[in-house]
């Protein structure tokens, strides 16, 4: 996972083969960029010098991370792992990237910059021989984090949501992924951004094709189609449809003769061809083979099933008359324009007649009204008796009825309200016992760490004054006994002493680490930085915003405990070659990243595990409040992220330190 050499590794050796003993050229563009060498230009002459290769990149990366940071500087990182990222050079463009957003991170005013780098870095992962699902999950909600916290144009939610949607599609689970799909849309259907909204609204399209979702494509075609007609590209309206899915015309017309063939075999269709016959005769006309678009358009008159007042029937006719005209027959343009005219005049007598029509259906109605409102009266009187009956009858009935609708309606309402103040117990009873096991954990806890406190105490004030006593005494013994130094014992015992004095200080230094009190949470980190380097495991230590920030110490201690058997699984188990600590502090509260590049492990095996370790860090987390996220595979490494949010019980007084 975390491939990526240490800049300043790669600096020299970049820095040595291109330098020569002369300042490179590109470098002094860099240190001295102004309107008459702008950014785009450095950004390429770096890629037209070092084509793919990164190494030779990173003197000209280390130089820009000396220059202040502005939108300019953050383009070419956000720029040159794009292009690295076109190359298929996956684990190049993350290192960039990375980069790239440290420098953001450091600056508060770009915004977007993060944005766009959180947005890369979750393709990325997605993009990766395995599918790191969590890792880019992670950077796409780290991107939603900046458009709410900074306002930015909600728009630009539509970013995240297609985000999404590209790792669901890597999942194979296209139902969230459509549902997401379909969400990034929503914020653009309304947007000036015809690229953006054409891209997803394409993407749209193919998705609901392939899906087989007919309903939902034609929904969005229809769409589709008002967005092109709205950037002034002229459409057929009667051809939308079926050439708009063709852009291969030989293709289209293929398909469609094709279709047509398979419609005259089977002799009656569901539907009449005419829409494919007009596309057809429609790609004949631009090709020049005026008879072949004739004979389509004489098949949609003579077709049985064709109607001869409709709109595509009427549209043949027409057409005939403009494919007789460009073949300059006058006589035969007339004939069918004036079938044209006269089908346009019949279908409007067609109208007057059937408004006649109507009218005289209304008197005739009206007239058998007033016959039967006659013989109603008769009726009426005859049966009023039987119908008064009938009404108390009903009456009753009706009356019964209600009152056993309110009792019954009464009773489920009592049983409703014992199921309600059942589950309202239950729920109280639930967090009773939640709240007393948070107390148990919070008392086992503090307990650990007093009891930790007292052994640290007791290993270094009572056992270490007492091997240095020792050590003391046994001094004075080698002045006195010549012979222990000659048989070389006393320098054997004193090495042992030594040795036991320095494990009882790192013993009472793991349970307690002073520099906490010392040099607050940051200091105590880089004290175990070294402590993983000095064993052998190269380490990487980002903390960002820190110094802003003030905890307790009880929860210094907690980060601290929670980070230090965290690398401690990683030292031990991983068989790692890197290792990378980041904490991001923010106003809502921190983020921890701790990633390793070494063997990685089955996730459905994580809580299977007999080791109180990972127990121990998630009593932790979930005891300040926060989540954890583990995201590993075998053979490609181990990230895990926490999440933890800033409450005032977390919090220090002012004069505390971090």
């Amino acid at each position: 996972m975390f491939k990526s050499a240490p800049f300043f590794f790669l600096w020299l050796v970049g820095l040595s083969g291109t330098l020569s003993g002369q300042q490179d050229s590109i470098i002094h563009a860099i240190k001295n960029a102004s309107e008459t060498e702008p950014y785009t230009i450095i950004l390429n002459k770096i890629t037209d010098k070092c084509g793919i290769n990164l190494t030779c990149m990173m003197p000209y990366l280390q130089v820009l991370g000396e220059i202040p940071t502005d939108d300019k500087v953050l383009s070419i990182y956000y720029n040159l792992g794009s292009y690295l990222f076109r190359k298929g050079l996956i684990n190049d463009a993350k290192t960039v990237y990375l980069s790239g957003m440290k420098k953001a991170i450091s600056v508060d005013k770009n915004h977007k910059s993060l944005f766009n780098f959180y947005s890369s870095l979750s393709n990325l992962y997605y993009l990766s021989k395995v599918v790191m699902a969590d890792s880019a999950f992670y950077y796409i909600s780290e991107s939603e984090k900046i458009l709410e916290s900074n306002h930015l144009d909600i728009e630009n939610y539509w970013k995240p949501n297609y985000n999404r949607y590209l790792v669901y599609v890597a999942l194979k689970n296209f139902d969230k992924a459509d549902e997401y799909l379909e969400k990034s849309y929503s914020f653009l259907k309304n947007s000036s951004n015809r690229m953006q909204k054409g891209y997803v609204l394409f993407t749209l399209l193919e998705a609901t094709k392939s899906r087989g979702s007919t309903e939902h494509f034609k929904k969005y075609l229809d769409e589709f189609i008002t967005f092109k007609k709205s950037g002034n590209k002229e459409l057929d309206i009667n051809h939308l449809g079926i050439m708009e899915l063709f852009t291969d015309k030989a293709e289209a017309q293929k398909l469609l003769e094709e279709s047509l063939k398979r419609v005259e075999k089977a002799g009656k269709p569901v539907q009449t061809p005419d829409a494919r016959r007009t596309a057809l005769a429609q790609i004949y006309k631009e090709k020049g083979e005026i008879d072949k678009a004739i004979d389509q358009y004489l098949k949609i008159l003579n077709y049985p099933g064709s109607k001869g007042g409709g709109i595509v029937f009427r549209n043949a006719l027409y057409s005939l008359y403009e494919a007789y005209k460009s073949k300059n027959q006058p006589d035969q343009a007339y004939k069918w324009i004036e079938k044209y005219i006269a089908l346009e005049d019949s279908m409007s007598n067609e109208l007057f007649k059937s408004q006649i029509a109507e009218y005289e259906v209304k008197y005739q109605t009206k007239e058998k009204e007033n016959q039967l409102f006659k013989q109603e009266i008769e009726i009426k009187n005859a049966s009023l008796q039987t119908r008064t009956l009938v009404a108390l009858l009903y009456g009753l009935s009706l009356i019964f009825f209600t009152v056993a609708v309110i009792y019954f309606k009464n009773v489920k309402f009592k049983t409703q309200m014992m199921v309600k103040d059942q589950e309202i117990r239950e729920q109280k009873i639930k967090e009773l016992e939640n709240s007393n096991k948070l107390l148990s954990l919070n008392s086992v806890i503090e307990g650990q760490e007093t009891e930790r406190l007292r052994i640290a105490k007791d290993l270094h004030d009572g056992l270490g004054g007492l091997l240095t006593t020792i050590k003391a005494h046994f001094s004075s013994i080698q002045k006195e006994i010549q012979q222990l130094e000659n048989l070389n014992f006393y320098n054997k015992t004193n090495k042992l002493i030594d040795e036991a004095c320095i494990e009882v200080r790192r013993i009472a230094h793991d349970m307690v680490p002073y520099s906490i009190k010392l040099n607050g949470l940051t200091g105590a980190l880089e004290d175990l930085k070294e402590g993983i380097e000095a064993r052998g495991l190269p380490c990487d230590l980002d903390i960002f915003n820190a110094e802003n920030v003030q905890l307790s110490e009880q929860t210094s201690n907690m980060i601290y405990r929670t980070i230090q058997e965290i690398t401690t699984n990683a030292v031990k188990h991983a068989n790692a070659t890197k290792l990378l600590l980041q904490l991001v502090f923010h106003e809502k509260g921190l983020n921890i990243l701790v990633e390793d590049n070494g063997k990685g492990f089955d996730i459905n095996t994580l809580h299977n595990e007999d080791g109180m370790g990972i127990k121990s860090v998630e009593s932790r987390v979930r005891y300040l409040g926060g989540k954890i996220h583990y995201d590993s595979t075998q053979g490609h490494g181990t990230t895990v992220s926490i999440e933890i949010p800033f409450t005032n019980e977390i919090m220090a007084n002012q004069n505390d330190k971090i």
